[in-house]
């Protein structure tokens, strides 16, 4: 599930952890839960601010397997045992598996849960170094864990670095959160936790690093398109400056100047946007307004998704040749439903310029399009894509152009290639995510 996920460890940890909760609200709406260890008890909260408690795990929901609207994280197991994740293992059915080997019989489709229950049996059965061993060498999908286990704090990034993972400090406490502008907004210091590897704070005041397997990195590539804060760093590259090149490699492939204004799908395309009506040397109107109280769309459950989110400004698209800049399409839905309300105001052509490549394979690593058939651009051209849309013209980025503006080739581009960071049978896993995700053409 791609979550939002954070903790703190120190005097006043309620505090901290709500504090926290707006910073990172953008990575889960589906709801927001906490556990606290209070008088050497696990306890779940919903609003622990005024709760006297040294260690507090805080967790935002965006559910990528079993149910929407399931019970929020944090999982507590027992009195000594809690966790929060972000991302998705694909290989949970595996891991139910080897849980049933040794006796634990798990039976949902809730990759969360089975992580739970298979990192607090290898915690218990191998200590927390050969425990988190195991781990790093079983899990495969793109994970950052924070878990209570005893008297100790674990953090746990996956191999790949395919999701973010931030630790920071102010001098009363630690923190750990997903991004970085949550620590920033908290004025910590901070820096990233590396790929592959695992902190352990212990009760003692102790803290030490696990090393994990060594493999080739795969950044998750639309954290920078779309879902971290444009104030974050991911693996030391601003998130701002990186869609501000992404925006002006899209202007550098411009194929037509018979453009009134430019205009962003709110909020994520908007650095973008700015930085190609610069390279055209066109003026960039706000002409598609969002609702900004209704959270963003994209990762909502497939039932709360509405096209009652976006109006635009009819006066000024009214015989207006618009350049639409979107930072990705992943099922149509924004654009199939504002490009019409554009056409009904009168605008005389809409241009859509993407940010991105084509989106044309499911994620098993994080994000909520498991299969193919609800990808707008799986088994379609470009042209094709256009004229489902019902655009006038139609520009994406390639993959290649994606890594300069990114500035690196460490990326996990699947969705975009099929080429996954680790071997992965599409067909099989597709089953194992589909059900239950409610997708509805």
């Amino acid at each position: 599930m791609m979550c939002g996920i954070w903790a703190f460890l120190g005097p006043n940890a309620g505090s901290y952890v709500v504090k926290v909760s707006p910073w990172l609200i953008h990575r889960g709406q589906e709801g927001v839960s906490f556990v606290c260890r209070i008088n050497g008890s696990l306890i779940k909260l919903s609003n622990p601010l005024t709760t006297d408690s040294t260690l507090c795990l805080g967790h935002a929901r965006y559910s990528t397997s079993g149910p929407y609207g399931v019970e929020l994280q944090p999982i507590v197991l027992g009195n000594d045992f809690a966790l929060v994740f972000n991302g998705t293992i694909s290989n949970y059915i595996e891991l139910v598996k080897r849980l049933r080997d040794l006796g634990v019989d798990v039976r949902t489709n809730y990759d969360a849960l089975v992580l739970a229950h298979y990192m607090r049996e290898l915690l218990t059965r191998r200590g927390i170094d050969g425990g988190v061993n195991e781990l790093f060498h079983t899990l495969r999908g793109g994970y950052s864990i924070i878990t209570i286990w005893k008297d100790s704090l674990i953090v746990v990034r996956d191999p790949w670095g395919i999701r973010p993972l931030a630790i920071g400090s102010d001098g009363n406490g630690i923190a750990i959160a997903s991004e970085t502008a949550a620590l920033e907004a908290l004025g910590m210091s901070w820096r990233e936790v590396e790929p592959g590897k695992a902190l352990v704070l212990r009760g003692s005041g102790r803290e030490y690093w696990i090393e994990g397997p060594r493999v080739r990195r795969a950044h998750c590539a639309l954290e920078y398109i779309y879902f971290l804060r444009p104030d974050s760093y991911f693996n030391g590259i601003n998130v701002y400056e990186t869609r501000r090149r992404l925006g002006m490699a899209l202007a550098c492939k411009e194929t037509t100047h018979d453009v009134d204004f430019v205009s962003p799908i709110p909020e994520t395309a908007r650095v973008a946007a700015e930085a190609y009506a610069s390279g055209i040397g066109k003026p960039i109107h706000d002409v598609v307004i969002k609702n900004r109280y209704v959270g963003r769309g994209f990762i909502k459950p497939p039932r709360e998704r509405s096209a009652d989110m976006y109006s635009v400004v009819k006066d000024a698209a009214r015989g207006a040749s618009i350049a639409l800049v979107d930072d990705s399409i992943i099922r149509g839905d924004t654009l199939r439903k504002v490009l019409p309300k554009l056409r009904a105001s009168g605008a005389r052509a809409i241009h859509v310029r993407v940010s991105s490549p084509p989106i044309r394979y499911p994620c098993f690593m994080g994000m909520d399009f498991p299969t193919r058939r609800e990808l707008v651009a799986h088994g379609r051209s470009i042209d094709e894509v256009r004229k489902y849309l019902g655009a006038d013209s139609l520009i994406y980025l390639t993959v290649d152009e994606l890594t300069n503006a990114i500035g690196t080739t460490e990326l996990c581009t699947a969705c975009f290639t099929g080429n996954y960071p680790f071997t992965i049978n599409i067909d099989e896993t597709e089953i194992a995510f589909a059900s239950d995700r409610l997708w509805e053409p």
